[in-house]
């Protein structure tokens, strides 16, 4: 059934609809220049592959076989922290059976590889090759800004247990890879928390606090709900009073603290060390009287996994395109892939080569139509997912982008799972009403697909 619903996923044609998948696309198509202010190795590797090929398939292989390879070093990895085969087994396809890592696996996120680079160096760093794991935790840091979090676990493991010598070869190796990224993301913004308010800090810990807690069973199930990470709190409690270890549980702490103070919401985030968590939560409960029911409640919670991924995998027939997370407790509908091809279609052949498009989708319009194409407004990760309600977007913010961009056109697509959808959606009316934009008949396409032209 696995094979079966990372198939089908794999097959769908759309790529980027989750807008932080199209900017690593878009980053890919134009590797070196200064769009993207994401770490550079995951759209490096996607750049590696558009050079032979920029069909979504051959695109999507590169997190694929991440994947594959992230999966099968983690069986490894859990057999020598000490899990039995058949649990190293269980943990693994647990994982496999994930939606969220399903879809993280067949879309452009760097969290495969992410995941992939932070085994590699807890194998090196067990096996003590301090080169080998500073290389991969260097790696990881510019795979993802937090894997800072690893390099400083494994230092503070390596010096703890004597190995002063092994700790130097490590730093130094990781620092050669990192210093340079973090060096540059300071000197450009640095971390989006540290410039928010005490209250909006608060906040912003409280809820990414209660998501972290819930997030293994959010992994597993597919299921936003925020009450069963009281239980795992109190399951994490017991693991850290029994059976303590220094890998992974000090990497798990410090990546969860980084986490904490992201902007953006740490579900997708937490998938990489899922395997690794659920091997904590079971060196416990695999011996003593409930080690039978622990077996049999990992098997049961394979089940809802795997329902919850042919759900999302049923869109992929009549939508070319794969449901992404959760928003807000329930899942929502992807943009009809077929009708975004057609609204491409045309623009490349109506619309001036030079033409400047405004997007709320922008990465992927520009990549599929050859057209620069510009937001219209800045994204703020803290407002869209911690702020109170309220519009996101603004009829003036629009209209001061299209005459500094010089904007010609307008394409409108139903991106219901952005959290400033509505608010763009709205802000696009108002300016239709005001006579700032003026519809354009696209042959083929449903209403929630437009193009508009700015009136001059």
């Amino acid at each position: 059934m696995l094979a079966v619903l990372y198939g089908i996923a794999w097959f769908a044609p759309a790529i980027g609809l989750a807008y932080r998948d199209g900017v690593n696309l878009a980053s890919a198509e134009a590797f070196g220049s200064a769009r993207h202010l994401d770490p550079p190795l995951f759209p490096a590797l996607l750049a590696l592959f558009a050079m032979v090929s920029r069909q979504a398939q051959w695109l999507k292989l590169a997190p694929l076989l991440c994947t594959l390879l992230w999966l099968g070093l983690t069986k490894r990895l859990l057999g020598k922290m000490g899990a039995s085969a058949e649990c190293a087994w269980m943990l693994v396809l647990m994982t496999a059976a994930s939606p969220t890592v399903l879809y993280l696996a067949t879309g452009l996120f760097a969290e495969p590889l992410f995941g992939l680079l932070v085994t590699a160096c807890l194998l090196a760093l067990l096996d003590d090759k301090a080169l080998f794991a500073g290389f991969f935790a260097g790696l990881a840091t510019i795979t993802f800004s937090v894997g800072v979090s690893l390099i400083l676990a494994c230092l503070v493991t390596l010096v703890a247990t004597g190995r002063l010598r092994s700790a130097a070869k490590f730093t130094g190796t990781a620092i050669i890879f990192a210093a340079p990224w973090l060096g540059w993301s300071l000197a450009h913004g640095g971390v989006p928390a540290a410039n928010l308010h005490l209250s909006e800090l608060a906040v912003l810990t409280g809820k990414n606090a209660m998501l972290l807690a819930a997030s293994p069973f959010t992994l597993l199930t597919g299921w936003q709900n925020l009450y069963p990470g009281l239980l795992t709190a109190v399951a994490l409690l017991i693991v850290l009073i029994r059976r303590r270890f220094f890998v992974p549980d000090l990497f798990i702490g410090f990546y969860s603290a980084m986490l904490i103070w992201r902007t953006e919401s740490p579900l997708d985030a937490f998938a990489p060390v899922l395997p690794l968590f659920l091997w904590m939560l079971w060196r416990v409960a695999r011996t003593g009287r409930f080690a039978t029911v622990a077996k049999a409640a990992a098997v049961l919670m394979i089940l809802p996994a795997l329902w919850f991924g042919a759900s999302r995998v049923a869109t992929v027939p009549s939508l070319g395109a794969v449901t992404g997370d959760p928003v807000d407790g329930g899942t929502v509908r992807p943009d009809n892939w077929y009708e975004m091809e057609t609204l491409f279609t045309f623009i490349r052949a109506y619309t001036p080569a030079d033409a400047v498009l405004l997007a709320e989708l922008d990465p992927v319009f520009q990549v599929n139509t050859g057209r620069r194409t510009v937001h219209g407004f800045v994204r703020d990760g803290y407002r869209n997912s911690y702020g109170p309600p309220g519009s996101l977007v603004t009829p003036d913010q629009l209209r001061s982008a299209m005459f500094r961009e010089n904007v010609a056109y307008v394409a409108l697509t139903p991106d219901r799972d952005l959290p400033e959808w509505a608010s763009f959606q709205k802000a696009v009316a108002a300016l239709e009403r005001g006579g700032v934009l003026e519809p354009l008949s696209v042959y083929g396409v449903t209403g929630e697909y437009r193009l508009l032209r700015v009136a001059r």
